[in-house]
């Protein structure tokens, strides 16, 4: 009877970590990727990183005027090389536009437009894209904007040259986020549950507690090596296209850094908790010896 309480203590314990570490991610994700209002506090960041802004507007200045002169060109020499010129000033126009702290709003809607092609904000609103998209169409539309009104010639853009599929398969994970995200006011509840479970199964309460607290580091450092593996696959799959390489490589580097950050005071909570099972077990051992010897000496 003892072993089996002890090995239902043991699972119960385990079964806490793994409800604390869901608890933990997928409140993070609902504050920092899922939440419309959680993920324009992460553009606000991304929007004025003035490096981040350069190089991007460098690939879509590029793309913008890729093939521009070429469907003007009137063959008259001294003609095109006045269009060249044209353009060669309307690029460095765009790109000091562009990059100037005025226009941080486009670069957080680009972000924001991004995240709206991505998440749904709820199971009924069908289901997200099976690949990942990036949206950086705001910069394209400004870059278009002010290569029409340096040149006088339209760069006929095409919208769709900045929306970027990025072949990495997100759709199903984030469908399966959206809707544990609607679970997440019941994950403390169910921790909570188990931990008091183990607690009264197991012979000895405090080592379960001690027990518990394992559990729960264990699993947070399980989560934050799995994380670390997921976006490891998507940084990688997104190396393919250079707009969604570097949007994707500037959002992962600032929600990496909160991730992390949450996961080890997470671990350190439930380090906390594990000391103070261990602090209870050796004092109640040492009192119950103490008795014991006081007793024997009667």
């Amino acid at each position: 009877m003892r072993a089996l309480r002890g090995a239902g203590a043991a699972l119960c314990a385990g079964l806490a970590g793994l409800g604390f570490a869901a608890w933990l991610g997928i409140g993070w994700l609902q504050d920092q990727v899922l939440s419309e209002e959680g993920f324009r506090d992460t553009a606000s960041a991304i929007g004025s990183d003035p490096e981040f802004q350069s190089q991007l507007v460098d690939i879509v200045v590029d793309r913008a005027s890729a093939g521009l002169l070429d469907e003007h060109r009137t063959g008259i020499g001294p003609l095109d090389r006045v269009l060249e010129n044209l353009r060669e000033r309307a690029v460095a126009g765009a790109e000091s536009f562009l990059t100037d702290p005025g226009q941080r709003d486009m670069w957080i809607e680009v972000l924001t437009r991004t995240h709206d092609a991505n998440v749904p904000a709820s199971p009924e609103l069908g289901p997200a894209p099976r690949h990942l998209v990036v949206d950086a169409n705001p910069v394209g539309e400004a870059v278009a904007d002010r290569l029409r009104s340096a040149t006088g010639l339209d760069p006929q853009w095409d919208p769709g040259r900045l929306s970027v599929s990025v072949p990495v398969t997100t759709g199903p994970t984030i469908d399966g986020l959206v809707w544990l995200a609607q679970w997440r006011p019941a994950l403390p509840w169910l921790t909570g549950v188990f931990a008091v479970a183990a607690v009264w199964l197991a012979p000895r309460a405090w080592w379960a507690v001690a027990g518990v607290g394992i559990a729960g580091a264990v699993c947070a450092g399980a989560l934050l090596a799995v994380a670390a593996l997921a976006v490891h696959t998507v940084t990688e799959a997104s190396g393919i296209d250079p707009v969604a390489r570097l949007v994707v490589g500037e959002v992962v580097s600032v929600l990496r850094e909160s991730f992390v950050a949450r996961c080890v005071n997470g671990m350190l909570w439930a380090g906390a908790v594990a000391l103070a099972g261990v602090i209870g077990a050796v004092v109640r051992g040492r009192v119950v010896a103490y008795h014991g010897r006081h007793v024997h000496d009667r």
